[in-house]
C-alpha cells in the first residue's frame, strides 16, 4: 500500500470513520486481537465433555455436517484452511462438490501449509522484523511440508531452533520461560525449580530437565520437544484453531498419541475435524476473523487477488497496535473499494435490483438478506446517488463482514 493510502487510512480513523450505525462501520462487537491462547485456560477447558470419538464427531452419523451448498460454509472452509475467502469460481466449484473431495484438494497443499506457518509465526510472535529470513525457493517450511519432506512436529521444532526464535527471546529467563509455556503450556511461575534448571542448561552448565541432562540452548529445546506434552499441546492449539474450543481430555490424549506415532497424520486429522458435526455447529455461530483472515479475505472479495506481502504485513501491524481494530478495518475496506469501483457493474446495467442485492449478500456475507434487509437496501437503491458501490460499502464495513 502506498504511503498516501496509509495516511488516508489513519486520518479517516481519527476522524471517526467507525461511527456505529445499523448498516455501517463500527456496529456490533469489537474485532479480536491475534493473541496466543491462554495455556492454563485451555488446559482447564480440555477437562470438559468426553462423549466423542477420536475424530471429534461426538455423536451419531445422522448429525449435520459441512454443507457446500451454503456459501457461508464454503467461506469458512477457505478462511480456516487457507486464510482467505474463495473467489467466485471456487464457490461455484465447491457447491457442486462433496466435502471430502474439496478437503482433499485444499488440505496439504502449499497454500494450506503457508497458512499454518503464518499462524505459527504469529503464535510465537515472530512477526515484522522478528520474522525468519526467507530461504531459497523450494526450501521454505511450507514447501517442505507440502512435499512431505518434513512433518508438522518437526517444523515446530525447526522454528524453535531458528535464529529468529532465539533473537526474539533473548536471555536465559525469557528463552526458557517461552519454550516451556509455548511448547508445553507450563506456567513457569508455578515451578521455579524447572525454570532454574532450564536457565542453567541455557547458560552452558549441566542440568537435568524432565530427568534428561543437557548443557545448551539446543538441549532445552530437544528435551522439551521430546515430551509427550509437546504433541498434546500442539494438538490442543490446532483443534482450538479449527473448532473454537478445547477438545475433551481423553480426545486430546488420543490426538497427541496419533501425532507422536504418526507425525504425518495432521492432515488426516484436520479433514476429520472439518467433516465432523462439531465443525458444522461451529460454523453456525459467527466467529471473528483474525487480522490476517480479514485482510486477505477483503482483498480477494474486492480485487480478486491477494495483497502483496508488504501490504499485508503493514496493515496487520497497524491493526495489532489497536485495542479495537474494527474501525480501522472498516476504513481499509472503504479505501480498497474506492480503488476497485471499475470491477462493479454500472447502476443501469443491473436489471433485477433485488436479485443483485441478494447475490451481493451471498458473495460478501455468505447468506441471503432478510426480508427487512432486502426492503431497506432496495429503498436505498431508489435514491439517485445510490448504486452498487453503496451496497458493497455497506456490507464490507459492517461488523458482520468481520466475522465468518
Amino acid at each position: 500500500m502506498h504511503a498516501k493510502a496509509c495516511v488516508i487510512l489513519f486520518l479517516a480513523l481519527l476522524a471517526g470513520s467507525g461511527a456505529s450505525a445499523s448498516w455501517g462501520p463500527g456496529a456490533g462487537p469489537a474485532a479480536p486481537r491475534d493473541e496466543p491462547p491462554d495455556a492454563e485456560a485451555a488446559g482447564d477447558e480440555a477437562a470438559g465433555d468426553e462423549d466423542e470419538d477420536e475424530t471429534g464427531r461426538g455423536g451419531g452419523s445422522d448429525e449435520p455436517g459441512l454443507d457446500l451448498s451454503d456459501p457461508r460454509h464454503v467461506r469458512a472452509v477457505y478462511l480456516d484452511l487457507l486464510g482467505r475467502t474463495p473467489d467466485r469460481d471456487e464457490v461455484e466449484l465447491a457447491s457442486g462438490s462433496r466435502p471430502d473431495v474439496l478437503l482433499r484438494r485444499l488440505v496439504g497443499g502449499a497454500d494450506f501449509w503457508d497458512q499454518w506457518y503464518e499462524e505459527e509465526l504469529y503464535y510465537f510472535l515472530l512477526v515484522d522484523n522478528a520474522r525468519p529470513e526467507r530461504p531459497a525457493s523450494g526450501q521454505s517450511l511450507p514447501s517442505l511440508l507440502a512435499a512431505g519432506a518434513m512433518s508438522m512436529p518437526d517444523a515446530v521444532r525447526f522454528i524453535a531452533t531458528s535464529q529468529a526464535f532465539h533473537r526474539a527471546n533473548p536471555g536465559n529467563d525469557t528463552f526458557v520461560s517461552v519454550v516451556l509455556e509455548q511448547f508445553l503450556g507450563i506456567t513457569v511461575q508455578r515451578d521455579k525449580a524447572m525454570l532454574e534448571a532450564g536457565k542453567k542448561m541455557y547458560d552452558g552448565r549441566s542440568a537435568s530437565l524432565f530427568s534428561q541432562r543437557g548443557d545448551s540452548q539446543a538441549d532445552v529445546v530437544r528435551i522439551v520437544t521430546s515430551q509427550d506434552g509437546f504433541h498434546d499441546f500442539i494438538m490442543l492449539r490446532q483443534y482450538q484453531r479449527f473448532l473454537g474450543e478445547a477438545p475433551p481430555r481423553d480426545l486430546l490424549a488420543e490426538l497427541g498419541r496419533r501425532l507422536r506415532e504418526e507425525p504425518g497424520s495432521y492432515e488426516v486429522m484436520v479433514k476429520e475435524w472439518l467433516l465432523s458435526p462439531r465443525y458444522a455447529e461451529r460454523v453456525a455461530t459467527l466467529r471473528t476473523k483474525n487480522d490476517r483472515q480479514f485482510i486477505r479475505g477483503l482483498f480477494m472479495d474486492l480485487t480478486g487477488r491477494l495483497p502483496p506481502p508488504v501490504t499485508l504485513q503493514r496493515l496487520r501491524t497497524a491493526m495489532a497496535a489497536l485495542a479495537d481494530a474494527g474501525p480501522l478495518r472498516s476504513v481499509i475496506a472503504r479505501v480498497l473499494l474506492d480503488g476497485e469501483l471499475d470491477r462493479l457493474p454500472e447502476r443501469d446495467e443491473i436489471e433485477d435490483v433485488e436479485e443483485w442485492i441478494e447475490e451481493t449478500f451471498l458473495r460478501f456475507l455468505g447468506r441471503p438478506p432478510s426480508a427487512e434487509e432486502l426492503q431497506d437496501f432496495a429503498l436505498i437503491w431508489r435514491q439517485e446517488d445510490a448504486g452498487p458501490a453503496t451496497v458493497v460499502a455497506a456490507l464490507v464495513t459492517h461488523w458482520e463482514y468481520q466475522h465468518y
